[in-house]
C-alpha cells in the first residue's frame, strides 16, 4: 500500500489549525479528518533534533511504523508527527510502540 504524504505548507497549516493533538515524551501527533478514503502523513523534524542522518533515520522509523499500523487505523485522516529531541535515540520497535500509544490516545483505531 502506498504511503500518502503531506507536503504542501497549506496542508500542514490546516492540520495545525483544525486538528487535535496528542503528546508523548518523544513525539507530538496532530491529526485532522481530511474527507477522503486514505490517511496521509507528514513529518516535522527540527535541525535541533540532530543532523540530516539522524532526522532521516527518525523519518524512516516512523514511516515504517505508520505502514505497520495503517490497516488498523481509521481512514480519512491527515497526521503530522513532530519529533522531539529524545526521539533521536529511538529504535524502530520503540518508535512503533510510541506511535501505537499515541494513536490509541487519539482514538485513531
Amino acid at each position: 500500500m502506498p504511503l500518502f504524504r503531506l507536503k504542501k505548507n497549506w496542508e500542514f497549516k490546516r492540520v495545525y489549525r483544525y486538528g487535535r493533538t496528542v503528546v508523548s515524551k518523544n513525539i507530538v501527533l496532530y491529526y485532522c479528518p481530511n474527507g477522503s478514503e486514505c490517511n496521509r502523513i507528514g513529518f516535522s523534524i527540527s535541525k535541533k533534533v540532530g543532523g540530516s542522518v539522524i532526522r532521516n533515520r527518525i523519518k524512516r522509523f516512523f514511516k515504517e511504523a505508520f505502514l505497520n499500523l495503517e490497516n488498523r487505523l481509521k481512514k480519512g485522516y491527515d497526521i503530522i508527527l513532530i519529533a522531539r529531541n529524545p526521539s533521536a535515540d529511538l529504535d524502530f520497535h520503540e518508535a512503533l510502540r510510541e506511535l501505537t500509544k499515541l494513536c490509541q490516545k487519539g482514538q485513531l483505531f
